[in-house]
């Protein structure tokens, strides 16, 4: 499991453009299924695909680590 907390700068953005973002290797149809079937959550709660993060929200992945590696930006 991974914890993100949102910070000022990407805060007002939807939930799948930032995780698309953070996580280039995570292929699109498993962040939708992730978000479809919890495991994907914002603030610990279910999400849609479409919710706007704000500043110190924490998205919890429960995903496998493979998906992870971030690229640098």
């Amino acid at each position: 499991m991974r914890q993100i907390t949102v910070g000022k700068n990407d805060a007002g953005q939807r939930l799948d453009k930032f995780l698309t973002k953070t996580y280039t290797k995570l292929p699109q149809s498993m962040l939708y299924k992730g978000i479809r079937t919890k495991n994907i959550k914002l603030n610990g709660k279910r999400c849609q695909i479409s919710s706007r993060i704000q500043e110190g929200d924490i998205i919890s992945l429960y995903l496998k680590e493979e998906f992870f590696e971030q690229t640098p930006t």
